[in-house]
């Protein structure tokens, strides 16, 4: 019983290779064409993928936090190590922003983009984010980058064309 057990430890040292998490690349031009064509409202869109990032999700699709029929435009970038997301909804502030940026407080406001942000912070999950209402839209920046960065990010944001 104890050379299976030795063998079978020989076999699983030799044949075991780490591997990173397979991401499965997005098409990021179709999907912004595919929301800019079917929301109700302007998608916005980083000018340039942020340097280092790749593009995990970029989706339109009905919003799980508001009414029926509500949407959500949802872009995600991520590196090794951080992420940034983009939430675009016209779904309820009170039920959104919960689930963008969980365990969140929203104390201190700034301008940013000659526009009021919110800024919220998480501390577990660790996440900082800025959040700003028009109307009936909400728009959320959130990440676990710096601030400096979420600013940055904000500012390459424009409509879809």
């Amino acid at each position: 019983m104890g050379a299976v057990f030795i063998a079978v430890a020989v076999i699983l040292v030799i044949a075991w290779r780490p591997q990173k998490d397979y991401i499965a690349p997005i098409n990021y031009e179709e999907a912004i064409a595919g929301a800019a064509l079917n929301s109700n409202w302007p998608v916005l869109v980083p000018k340039s993928i942020p340097e280092g990032f790749n593009v995990t999700s970029a989706r339109l699709e009905l919003e799980s936090y508001g009414d029926s029929g509500d949407t959500r435009w949802y872009l995600g970038f991520a590196t090794d190590d951080e992420f940034i997301s983009l939430w675009q909804s016209d779904g309820k502030l009170a039920e959104v922003l919960p689930a963008a940026i969980p365990n969140s407080s929203c104390d201190d406001s700034q301008i940013i983009a000659g526009n009021s942000w919110q800024k919220c912070i998480a501390d577990k999950p660790k996440a900082n984010g800025f959040v700003r209402t028009d109307g009936d839209l909400i728009y959320i920046v959130s990440g676990t980058v710096d601030w400096t960065d979420l600013e940055n990010f904000i500012n390459s944001l424009s409509a879809a064309s």
